[in-house]
């Protein structure tokens, strides 16, 4: 701490003033603070936070924003006032700084460790300008060096883990590496308290006096490779308390194990002065041989490059020395092996935003473009978890981000407690309350870009993908009732119905319903299949007409003997026939492709015999039929007047409705005269209204 935490405001002010004694504005904002000031040693002072950032070389609208970001000031002055007095830019950033102090989420609650990054890119995404985040660090660390003075325990751990969590990284990825160790050892100090004393213990010396022997070593090396010739730049480097405790933790070891508690770092020209410089090191001092590592000759995964050793130093301690060359050591701060990224676990090249962390850490060190470009939008969860999302995302984008389900879920949302249209797109910060209805219901019109609902591509086909899986689950449904149906009223059996698919060259069922569903498969294209595994009998009994031969129907009975149609082909009146005498019953007439006469052929050969229909029979015709068809109260009605129309008598019937299909599923006998076409007859019945299919048994 460089001055006490006590200090009168006017006292601070001179000293401010005596730093940059070219900005005369300072004087005027320093006044305000002053006037300001209220004992209250907890909250951070305006010029304590403008002299951190004095330390670090800030410009002038930095340090203005810091003196007049004092909280105190914020009732006292308005923001025509601030911009009437010390400039609009000013004026905005400080109102983004008050957005950073005000905001509930970065100040009520510590943030939970696999939050915090996304909470770091919130931080940044709220700002224009990196500078005001700056000055929100220093301010954070004004206010854990207060926190002895804070009284409420649970307000000094929320403190300190904020700073911890969030600031203390995103100081060290912008290159701020004295206000990064002192966050961490301050807040490492409130959070772990027995753990920081015992870590303080090892050390047995305080910090300024490793800074000495550190500064020491630093110039005896410097002095030692100038001797021989070597340009190189040295750089102290003392292990803060907190990175020793992470290292420990890490790398499970004990204190006695680290080398690198005091470290140089040595910069020079060349790969060859790296190895050199390797050589000077090891003369100057002993060197522990398992600690050195050649980081040049095998570079790590991510492209790190250096010489890393470890050597006993006067008086015994330890000393880490590392060697690079500036290109080296610019590529490991700022290309793809940033130091930060190692430290964090992170990888390298893809991430925009980290990408942007780099060019502004960059244009920090070179006095560039310090305008934020961040192209994504951070918000809320109820639950206060924070999300990323691309520019321009709605809540709806949000709800598909958070689960496909949830998305198709979504019936409204609520953005900082207000019901908010669903194209609605979100601000950073906004906190999202996603609606939902019991059951999946997307809209078509959320997956068209032009109706703003989905700014993300993958929620677009997550939408398209349900609508997709939804026609194929109904093509499915009445591929299956056209399957069964079908297989039902062929009589297939379980093992046809294989042969079937695989005529048909699908692997399954399943497969054969999607193609019917889908009309990939048509309903003719299956019947003819289907017909031609069946016996040619089958086939006959399948075919909707029956093509009849030019002569006159007769009586059955044949010389004085009595003959009738057999059952199992159903031969008619002018179609050939072959008898088979039977046995106390008369001759049974059959077809001569029928498969039971084939059979009755083989077995009794003997009562086998080539008749004629008598030219005199006048019997009626006699036939089966089956029909499927909605119910309906005036169904059989329309199927009598059909029938009164060609004098067909009823002689039996059957019906019964097919649970699955809903269909009334009749079975008829009828009897017609033997001039009129039973072909015709079928025709008239399915041509009746909610008839689906007729054919003849």
């Amino acid at each position: 701490m460089k001055h006490p935490i006590d200090i009168a405001p006017e006292l601070l002010c001179d000293q401010l003033l005596a730093l940059r004694p070219e900005m005369p504005r300072l004087a005027s904002a320093c006044a305000l603070t002053s006037e300001a000031w209220d004992g209250d040693l907890t909250r951070p002072r305006g010029p304590r936070v403008a002299q951190i950032l004095a330390g670090l070389n800030a410009d002038e609208t930095t340090l203005l924003t810091a003196l007049l970001g004092d909280p105190r000031l914020q009732q006292r002055i308005d923001d025509k006032a601030l911009a009437r007095d010390f400039g609009a830019p000013i004026a905005h950033r400080l109102e983004e700084l008050r957005r950073l102090d005000n905001a509930p989420e970065l100040t009520e609650r510590s943030p939970a460790p696999r939050q915090a990054e996304n909470l770091r890119r919130l931080l940044l995404s709220l700002v224009s300008d990196v500078r005001v985040l700056l000055v929100k660090i220093a301010a954070v660390l004004e206010t854990l060096r207060a926190l002895p003075h804070q009284n409420d325990p649970q307000q000094r751990q929320r403190s300190a883990a904020t700073a911890l969590h969030l600031y203390a990284p995103l100081a060290h990825r912008l290159g701020l590496g004295q206000l990064k160790w002192e966050l961490e050892d301050l807040a490492f100090r409130h959070l772990e308290p027995e753990t920081y004393r015992r870590i303080a213990a090892y050390t047995e010396e305080k910090r300024v006096e490793r800074e000495q022997w550190i500064e020491h070593m630093r110039q005896r090396l410097a002095v030692t490779l100038s001797e021989a010739g070597i340009a190189a730049r040295l750089y102290g480097r003392p292990k803060h308390l907190y990175s020793i405790w992470g290292k420990m933790r890490r790398k499970q070891l004990s204190f006695d194990r680290l080398f690198d508690v005091r470290a140089l770092r040595v910069h020079v020209d060349s790969v060859a002065d790296c190895y050199a410089a390797l050589g000077w090191v090891h003369t100057l001092w002993d060197p522990i041989p398992e600690e050195y590592d050649d980081y040049i000759a095998h570079p790590k995964p991510n492209g790190y490059q250096s010489l890393h050793t470890a050597v006993r130093a006067e008086d015994g301690k330890t000393l880490e020395v590392q060697i690079r060359t500036d290109e080296m050591h610019s590529r490991a701060e700022l290309g793809v092996a940033a130091h930060w990224r190692y430290k964090e676990g992170q990888s390298g090249g893809g991430d925009p935003f980290q990408n942007e962390i780099e060019r502004l850490r960059h244009a920090l060190a070179e006095g560039e473009d310090t305008r934020v470009k961040v192209e994504r939008v951070y918000v809320f969860t109820p639950r206060g978890e924070v999300l990323e999302l691309p520019r321009g995302a709605t809540a709806l984008d949000m709800a598909y981000t958070l689960h496909t389900e949830l998305g198709h879920r979504c019936r409204g949302a609520r953005i900082n407690g207000r019901l908010s249209p669903l194209n609605t797109p979100l601000a950073h910060a906004d906190q999202v309350e996603i609606l939902t209805r019991t059951l999946p219901q997307p809209r078509r019109d959320w997956a068209d870009p032009q109706a703003g609902y989905l700014v993300s591509q993958s929620a677009r086909n997550k939408v398209r993908a349900w609508f997709r899986a939804r026609e194929r689950e109904s093509a499915r449904h009445q591929g299956r009732e056209l399957w069964d149906r079908t297989m039902r009223r062929l009589g297939l059996s379980r093992e046809q119905q294989t042969r079937l698919l695989q005529a048909l060259s699908l692997r399954s069922e399943e497969a054969a319903w999607q193609a019917l569903g889908e009309n990939r498969l048509t309903r003719t294209a299956l019947l003819k299949a289907a017909r031609a595994l069946l016996a040619p009998g089958a086939l006959e009994a399948e075919a909707p007409t029956i093509k009849r031969v030019d002569n006159t129907p007769g009586s059955l009975n044949l010389a004085g003997m009595q003959a009738e149609a057999a059952q199992c082909c159903r031969p008619r009146p002018g179609e050939a026939v072959i008898a088979f005498v039977t046995r106390g019953k008369g001759l049974r007439l059959h077809r001569p492709d029928c498969p039971n006469l084939r059979h009755l052929r083989a077995e009794h050969p003997e009562r086998v015999i080539p008749v004629d229909w008598p030219g005199n029979a006048r019997l009626p015709q006699r036939i089966d039929v089956e029909i499927w068809a909605l119910e309906r109260p005036d169904l059989l009605r329309d199927v009598g007047n059909v029938l009164a129309q060609y004098h067909a008598r009823l002689a039996a019937s059957h019906s019964h409705t097919d649970r699955r299909t809903g269909l009334l599923r009749m079975r008829m006998t009828l009897e017609i005269p033997p001039e009129t076409s039973w072909g015709g007859l079928v025709e008239k019945i399915a041509s009746i209204r909610d008839v689906d299919e007729v054919r003849q048994l």
